[in-house]
């Protein structure tokens, strides 16, 4: 009976029948345990990777549906060391030796060919349709390639928590620290295999994990950026330590305790005369057929088990369940906080190791859960759909608003089906000849292939050479800025020159206002402190509000905001009417808008933007924003921007933040407001 492949792991047909001399003999399935023994797959682990992809996918793409999902990286993190553990523990078991020689080029064809791929079709498209996404994209294939993005992406300063124009392949920090524990690990395996009988082979992993999680902590600035520890190799290495803790004690397991093999190389088959009939030797693992006498005596086939492990059976699946939940609700709650890196990663590695365990626990009740086929699906195609979503995302998410002008999910739902279509070319055919054959069969087949695998190669060969030249063609022509960052660029000069031709920038005096009256005010009598948002919309600003005195700068938060006031009011140049749009960066707390409104008097009116995009701390900050102005009637306006956004998506940029500027959505989105307030009906 032969083995069905997936994804480089023998998947193996169970309750088939076998005829034997005339009579219908029965068969014995090999357990789940003698599947593990004899190096299978671990039942189970791929769904553990479907979820973790979808919290990772769902947080790259949605932010605002699972703030949380980063820990997912977590748990990718803890089963790999895992994986990559038992194969080393068990090579070292089988020959006393690491078999470099197949683990490296094992290691490269499961990285590289999917990378040769994914990189040449993506800068290709950014050359055709936005080259916003091949900013610096020369240095980022180069340290891609090299396995050391995440090094590269801390020295040049581009966090990972920034998505105002976030670099293509950004997401492939990931890989980065994989390849880099890759070239460790085996020096590591061998270590702990020289002073197994010591029992302290086990505190080396454990030892650097607890170093790793201190770095972090301890390095970790709050209210500063992370990258420096969510990208280290050193700072972000615990769940890969861990997995190779839990690889050493599963494997020490194996050999400690060996299970005899339930069923032999060979067997007899009852034969209707009474007599038997030898059945050829079959590969192990197999469904062979068995003697009735032997069939109905299972316990004969099993040691009896010491009373800690059936324990430990009945105890691992409940431990695993409840760290699931766990890890859930931190992806559902969690944000990028203080507790995320001074424990919220720790706290998730731990959960990942019971998670692993108590699943792959032989019996676990757990395997019915994570066998489910689309998180299984998800979990084998995992490595693929983790390269592609990304650059693939920020496409649709720049093209969707000029193809799609109607709101609605067209970004995601763009994103998800290139996402498919290319992670099924990929795998069909580029990773599974590689696997199956080797790096050169993808493009070069030799060794008497059929028509199939030539007709798939010169498909191949035709897709990268159409993309090897349009890479060329997007790395010659990168741009070293985006179109947005320009677009403000420019417009803050404008912005500069203009309000210097009014006068607006020496500022003058004003005279102190009256109590309000609630009319429509002119742009001479409105002071607006915002953000980058405001920028790129100061040319609307002007052109509405004719005189308007705009204070706008890239990267500003609320705390600046107190400061501009004070000193508008010492000079005496504050206005009457003060349009604060400072929510895009960081989130806004009552105590603040309290600062705000204190400053300004109860003669002058407060008139607040909410802010649009995917950021965690935006939905929170609007409902402050809103709360506020319904507290406070009397003089405190809220400007709805972010049903303006949305409504008129095709006015916002590849960022899906900053309207164009030429656009004035923003500046009429304030003269509705301040119109309704008033009960101005021109």
């Amino acid at each position: 009976m032969a083995p069905a492949t997936g994804r480089g792991v023998a998947v193996y047909c169970c309750n088939t029948k076998r005829e034997t001399s005339g009579t219908r003999a029965r068969e014995v399935t090999v357990t789940t345990a003698a599947r593990r023994q004899f190096g299978g797959h671990y039942i189970g682990l791929d769904g553990i990777k479907g979820l973790a992809l979808i919290a990772i996918v769902l947080y790259h793409c949605m932010q605002q549906v699972l703030p949380g999902g980063f820990y997912g990286v977590d748990v990718f993190f803890t089963v790999s060391g895992f994986l990559i553990g038992v194969s080393l523990f068990r090579s070292l078991a089988r020959s006393g030796s690491l078999n470099l020689v197949r683990y490296i080029p094992k290691r490269a064809v499961r990285l590289y060919p999917a990378l040769f791929l994914l990189i040449p079709v993506i800068v290709s498209a950014g050359w055709l349709f936005d080259h916003d996404l091949l900013v610096s994209v020369r240095d980022q294939i180069i340290t891609v390639l090299l396995g050391c993005y995440n090094w590269y992406a801390i020295a040049g300063g581009q966090s990972y928590f920034d998505q105002m124009n976030p670099q293509v392949f950004r997401h492939l920090w990931f890989i980065g620290v994989l390849m880099q524990f890759y070239v460790v690990v085996p020096l590591l395996a061998w270590l702990m295999w020289k002073i197994r009988r010591s029992h302290l082979a086990a505190l080396i992993p454990l030892a650097l994990a607890a170093g790793s999680g201190y770095g972090m902590w301890t390095l970790y600035r709050p209210g500063g950026d992370p990258t420096r520890v969510y990208f280290g190799t050193d700072t972000h290495a615990l769940g890969l330590m861990l997995g190779l803790a839990l690889a050493w004690w599963v494997t020490a397991s194996e050999r400690n305790h060996p299970r005899p093999k339930p069923v032999p190389r060979s067997v007899r088959s009852a034969r209707s005369d009474g007599g038997v009939a030898p059945v050829p030797p079959v590969p192990m693992p197999i469904s062979v057929p068995l003697p009735d006498d032997v069939t109905q005596q299972p316990d004969t086939l099993h040691v009896p088990e010491p009373l800690h492990v059936r324990v430990w059976r009945a105890v691992a699946p409940v431990l695993a369940f409840l760290s699931l939940i766990a890890l859930v609700t931190m992806a559902v709650i969690g944000k990028q906080d203080d507790f995320a890196f001074r424990g919220g990663i720790i706290a998730s590695s731990l959960l990942s190791v019971l998670l692993i365990a108590g699943t792959i626990c032989q019996d676990s009740w757990m395997q019915d859960l994570m066998v489910f086929l689309p998180l299984k699906a998800l979990g084998t195609y995992s490595y693929g759909i983790y390269l592609w979503h990304w650059p693939l995302w920020l496409l649709a998410r720049a093209l969707a608003p000029k193809l799609f002008p109607v709101p609605g999910p067209w970004p995601l739902a763009m994103a998800a089906l290139l996402t498919a279509v290319a992670v099924t070319i990929s795998w069909l055919m580029v990773e599974k000849p590689a696997a199956s054959r080797s790096a050169l069969f993808v493009i070069l087949p030799i060794r008497k292939p059929g028509a199939a695998h030539i007709v798939r190669a010169v498909i191949v060969d035709v897709l990268l050479a159409a993309s090897l030249f349009g890479a060329v063609q997007g790395v010659a022509n990168a741009p070293a800025k985006t179109a947005m960052q320009m677009q403000l660029e420019e417009q803050a000069r404008q912005l500069e020159e203009t309000q210097k031709k009014e006068h607006v920038l020496i500022r003058h005096r004003v005279p102190q206002p009256p109590k309000p009256k609630f009319a429509m005010p002119t742009g001479d009598e409105i002071t607006a402190i915002g953000d980058s948002v405001m920028l790129a919309s100061s040319q609307g600003l002007s052109s509405v509000f004719p005189g308007i005195q705009t204070d706008a700068e890239v990267s500003r938060s609320i705390l600046v905001a107190p400061e501009l006031i004070q000193n508008d009011l010492a000079a005496g140049t504050l206005r009457q009417w003060v349009l604060v749009g400072l929510g895009t960066n960081s989130a806004i707390t009552a105590d603040e808008l309290d600062q705000i409104h204190d400053l300004i008097g109860p003669d002058r009116v407060l008139v607040l933007v909410n802010a649009h995009g995917d950021r965690t701390w935006i939905p929170p900050t609007n409902q402050v924003l809103a709360d506020y102005a319904a507290a406070h009637p009397d003089n405190v306006v809220l400007v709805d921007w972010d049903a303006a956004a949305n409504a008129n998506p095709q006015v916002l940029g590849s960022d899906g933040i900053h309207p164009s500027m030429d656009s004035d959505t923003y500046a009429q989105a304030v003269k509705q407001a301040l119109k309704h307030w008033t009960g101005d009906s021109r």
